[in-house]
């Protein structure tokens, strides 16, 4: 069969393609890292990539909702902990005023303490993470209390709790019930018995300071439950936390695995690509340096 210069032409010239094309995988994969570019280059990988980045993509938001939930409940810790001072504080001021030697000026005192503390614990229990209220219940855009006409308003919140999702079934309550904080199942909620306290204390009423001073134990007992709640909810957001990291590393292995080239092997199969893109074009340049008649010849 008669070769014709025209088709060893094109043949020489299909396999210096060929090669530069070779030669270019190659680089693309020494300079990027990876084994899989596009999905013709595996198919197969590149569909078990997808589903990889895709967990990943979901652990990591998790991760996110995780850390976040920790920022907002680590803020409700810190009111917490301010209410229960405030709450030691008032029943030291309120003790302070019992007995039959106190004096006027004494008592006085006291009820002005325990008016300051109701004030401070007002803004406690209105306080934010982010525009959105710690002791609001699901209603995070509404105040719990109010002041109307100079006086606390009645708990504006919900009792109904609000939980984020964690994955794999598992939730943390990012929501508190002031009301249950407040009141709980008390007839007058902390601000009544602050105010009642400071009027027991101006007039010596030492049966009124005693009732208020058992409402303020029961107060201060509400208070430490929510807070060792959200102490719980900590252990497990970083249960969450370590979990997740290890599905992370996992699934990064694992993808690494699929995607990442062997960096030994990939400059191996850059040189030979290299010299065999150059002996291509040297095949090349030397078909192309035929005259006519050499090929006469």
């Amino acid at each position: 069969m008669r070769v014709t210069f025209s088709q060893s032409f094109r043949n020489a010239a299909s396999d210096t393609n060929l090669a530069a094309e070779q030669l270019a995988a190659a680089q693309r994969q020494v300079s990027s890292g990876k084994r899989i570019i596009k999905p013709s280059d595996d198919p197969a990988g590149t569909n078990s990539a997808i589903a990889d980045h895709a967990a990943i993509g979901a652990i990591d938001a998790y991760t996110q909702t995780a850390n976040s939930t920790t920022s907002r409940l680590t803020v409700a810790d810190s009111m917490l902990s301010d209410i229960i001072d405030k709450i030691t504080a008032a029943q030291t001021a309120a003790a302070s005023a019992r007995g039959s030697v106190t004096s006027q000026s004494q008592r006085d005192s006291a009820a002005a303490n325990l008016q300051g503390i109701s004030e401070a614990l007002f803004a406690d229990f209105n306080a934010q993470f982010h525009g959105s209220y710690l002791f609001s219940g699901s209603k995070a855009t509404t105040a719990p209390y109010k002041m109307v006409a100079g006086a606390v308003s009645s708990y504006q919140g919900s009792s109904t709790p609000v939980s984020v999702d964690l994955g794999q079934g598992r939730t943390a309550q990012i929501s508190l019930d002031g009301g249950t904080i407040a009141q709980g199942s008390d007839p007058a909620d902390i601000f009544t018995v602050l105010s009642n306290l400071a009027t027991a204390a101006k007039s010596g009423d030492n049966i009124g300071l005693g009732q208020g001073l058992d409402a303020l134990d029961r107060a201060l007992s509400r208070t430490t439950l929510a807070q060792t709640q959200v102490g719980s909810s900590f252990v497990a957001l970083d249960d969450v936390r370590a979990r997740l990291n290890t599905e992370r590393v996992g699934i990064t292995a694992q993808l690494s695995n699929t995607e990442d080239v062997n960096m030994a092997s990939a400059i191996t199969n850059m040189s030979q690509a290299d010299t065999a893109y150059r002996a291509a074009l040297a095949a090349f340049g030397r078909i192309g340096s035929v005259s006519l008649m050499d090929y006469l010849k």
